[in-house]
């Protein structure tokens, strides 16, 4: 939105998501978080070192991604992602 003298007000959202496109969003992350999770089990098994951590660190911030999202749409007991530890 614009104020009026023609600027844009910084605390104002640059974007409109609906729900439908916040749950899109959440489902494609939660697929993201599961694929590098199911990598870095494998990686553990037959991987190479630097590929299992990269696969780790994916998985982490997949699960990052998730979890924020599931704390904004409010799921019961989601614990804020920032008293969440690290952990996979």
């Amino acid at each position: 939105m614009r104020s009026s003298e023609g600027l844009w007000r910084v605390d104002e959202p640059s974007y409109h998501r609906s729900w439908e496109d916040i749950e899109e969003i959440l489902d494609s992350a939660i697929n993201e978080m599961n694929a590098q999770r199911a990598k870095f089990k494998l990686r553990q098994v037959t991987g190479p070192r630097e590929a299992k951590y990269r696969a780790l660190m994916k998985y982490q911030r997949a699960k990052g991604i998730v979890d924020s999202l599931r704390w904004v749409i409010g799921v019961r007991g989601q614990k804020s992602p920032l008293e969440e530890g690290l952990g996979y």
